[in-house]
Formats: C-alpha cells, sequence, structure tokens
C-alpha cells in the first residue's frame, strides 16, 4: 500500500502536508503518536473512508475492516447477538468469544459489560469479518496487561499473513503485535 497526502486540512489547521510512505502486503504495521497527532485521521484516509483530502492511496483491492476507537456496539442486546449480526455462523462466534475470554458472558446484554469486555467483543467482530486488510485504532484500549497480552497473541494469530495496520500511542503494542514496521508520526 503507498499512501501519499500532498494535504490534509481541518479548516485553517493543516494536518499533513507532503507526506508519503509504503507498507508492505502482509505484514503487521504500526502508527504510533501522542494522542492528537492525526493517527485515526490517517487511518481513516488509509482505509479509503475519509477521501478529503489532497493526495492518493494506492490500493490492489478495497477489502477493508476497521476497528474504531468507539466499539459500535448494539447495547442491548447479548454479546453473542452482536456477533450473529454478521452473519457468521454461530461455533465460530462461541470460538472467538472463548479464544478472548468471553465465553461466560455471551448471553449478557452489552451495557452490562466492563469497558474492556465491550472492546474486547469489538474486536470479536473485527476478527469473524474476512478482509484482505485490517485497520484497527487502539484495540487494547480498557484492557489490562494480561488480558492485552492474551488479545494480542490471538490477533497475531488470527490474521497471520494479513495487512494490519494498528493505531497506537503505546509501543508495547507494536511488540506484542509483532509489528515490523512502526510510522512514527512528528518525526
Amino acid at each position: 500500500m503507498k499512501v501519499y497526502i500532498k494535504k490534509k486540512a481541518f479548516g485553517s489547521k493543516v494536518v499533513f502536508s507532503d507526506f508519503s510512505f509504503t507498507i508492505k502486503d502482509g505484514v503487521t504495521s504500526m502508527i504510533m503518536a501522542p494522542s492528537g497527532w492525526g493517527k485515526t485521521t490517517l487511518l481513516r484516509i488509509m482505509s479509503l473512508l475519509d477521501k478529503d483530502y489532497e493526495g492518493e492511496v494506492e490500493l490492489k483491492e478495497e477489502r477493508n475492516i476497521v476497528l474504531f476507537q468507539e466499539n459500535r456496539l448494539v447495547e442491548g442486546i447479548s454479546v453473542l447477538s452482536n456477533l450473529l449480526a454478521l452473519g457468521v455462523e454461530k461455533e465460530r462466534c462461541l470460538e472467538t468469544l472463548t479464544s478472548l475470554g468471553l465465553f461466560d458472558e455471551r448471553d449478557k446484554k452489552v451495557s452490562e459489560l466492563s469497558g474492556g469486555m465491550k472492546r474486547r467483543v469489538a474486536l470479536s467482530r473485527v476478527l469473524l469479518l474476512p478482509a484482505e486488510r485490517y485497520f484497527l485504532d487502539e484495540p487494547f484500549t480498557g484492557l489490562d496487561d494480561e488480558c492485552k497480552k492474551e488479545t494480542a497473541d490471538y490477533i497475531a494469530h488470527r490474521l497471520k499473513g494479513k495487512t494490519v495496520i494498528v493505531v497506537s500511542h503505546n509501543k508495547e503494542d507494536g511488540a506484542l503485535l509483532k509489528a515490523e514496521n512502526t510510522i512514527i508520526l512528528g518525526e
């Protein structure tokens, strides 16, 4: 994937100017920067959700899945129902919930879960969908260290050979996901 952003601005605030890089297909890459430096904006441009910029993103095909910063779950239905709504077979949903430590929560309403559990449900939804590229915006928000490691291991295993772009402000997230390259904004 080749990315060239001649200019991206919000009103008079320029976020990117003459910025370019290439990401190799089939590997995990990190985009790192402190909060407010344009990580999510860059992710939206790369995933073709934001086309309001000057420049070009060169992709071989457009099969992208995005994990947003917000979990975007249906709070009033069960964890399992949130996954079944994707049209995925129940057995696969249950396997994913088990792998992410959520099997016992499958019948609970999402509104009853902790923030970390909701994040893992949102990740489950993303990991159940087939794509060539996965864009993960702060995938470990709300997870404690042990849960983060287990979740990272599952993501790395499940998405091996796929193009994964992870946005984070935390260096260790890249190590946990075995990222092969890191793009640091602001350097």
